[in-house]
């Protein structure tokens, strides 16, 4: 469920994927401001793990964007789902994999002018039914890629989710982090 406007704001616009809206805020010095912030459907991104030192990865093309770009499967949440459920279809509907173990990395809620709340997850025990279910504005490859090939495109940039970029940086270099991911994927 997005993360909610205050109470006292009103819908402006009603879209498919996002919804506007707008109140008064009291400020500091007694007078009152606008305000505005969207909301939509949260989203969900995973990791996966073919095995300890191989990921998996997307090559997407979409209508409105000028240049392909790479990321982790992952998408909204619809309706009635919840945010692992998501991304387990997600998984499945991007590149046909389906994963036995789950781990739930992170949930950040963004608060800011754009709110909703993100999830992060890692898998493996990877299983390839190899039919994709791709949105009919979607052009999605698989792309495997050594863990040492992923951070590089994280330091460099080159993944489209940043949070999640720093999450597997963090994963690379941050003790607690690499520990945490080495004890899931080799926990059999």
């Amino acid at each position: 469920m997005p993360v909610s406007p205050p109470p006292n704001a009103e819908r402006k616009f009603h879209g498919t994927v996002m919804d506007f809206w707008q109140w008064q805020q009291p400020l500091y010095d007694g007078s009152t401001g606008t305000f505005e912030c969207i909301t939509r459907a949260d989203s969900a991104a995973v990791l996966c793990f073919l095995d300890e030192q191989t990921v998996l990865l997307t090559q997407q093309e979409q209508p409105h964007k000028p240049q392909p770009f790479f990321d982790l499967p992952g998408g909204r949440v619809d309706a009635g789902e919840t945010m692992q459920q998501a991304v387990e279809r997600e998984l499945n509907e991007e590149t046909g994999y389906t994963a036995q173990r789950w781990m739930e990395w992170y949930r950040f809620q963004q608060v800011g002018m754009m709110r909703l709340e993100e999830g992060f997850y890692v898998a493996t025990g990877l299983q390839n039914g190899n039919t994709t279910h791709q949105d009919a504005g979607e052009r999605i490859k698989t792309i495997q890629l050594s863990w040492d090939e992923l951070v590089q495109m994280c330091l460099q940039g080159q993944l489209r989710n940043i949070r999640a970029s720093l999450a597997i940086l963090s994963m690379a270099y941050d003790p607690a982090s690499r520990e945490r991911l080495h004890a899931f994927l080799t926990d059999v």
